[in-house]
């Protein structure tokens, strides 16, 4: 089953995401751990992207497409944005193994994103920031 949502490029449009996503899982009756996690990767992905990926003031113009899907035990997620080009995939955190106090800001939501998802794969196209995320249903973590 497939489903997918637009929006625009706001914060306030947060709760309209999250409720799209626990409609999706409770129909697709998904354990509760893959429903927090893919409600983890939604939100990382949203704020992220309309508090950096948009010039000041222009993020509400933005629009941001979601697609999700389980196929044979798997969770496809597909984020996409027309924000500033951004390679998530590519981004290395800055500091991870340094004491909390030391680290610069930003990264660590990014790393937890990727821990979070078994596959990830990241394009540009026709002004659109891709992002293809595969969790396999029941793996660890």
């Amino acid at each position: 089953m497939k489903a997918s949502l637009g929006l625009r490029g706001d914060g306030a449009e947060l709760g309209r995401l999250l409720g799209f996503a626990e409609e999706f899982a409770r129909r697709q009756s998904l354990p509760e751990a893959e429903r927090s996690r893919l409600l983890i990767i939604l939100e990382e992905l949203f704020t992220n992207t309309v508090k950096y990926g948009y010039p000041e003031g222009a993020a509400a113009a933005g629009r941001i497409e979601v697609g999700l899907a389980v196929t044979r035990g798997r969770l496809e997620i597909h984020f996409s944005d027309n924000g500033r080009p951004f390679d998530p995939l590519s981004h290395t955190p800055s500091g991870p193994d340094r004491p909390p106090a030391e680290r610069p800001l930003g990264g660590l939501g990014l790393q937890l994103l990727r821990s979070l998802v078994d596959e990830a794969r990241y394009r540009r196209e026709r002004g659109r920031n891709c992002l293809a995320l595969v969790r396999n249903l029941g793996a660890p973590g």
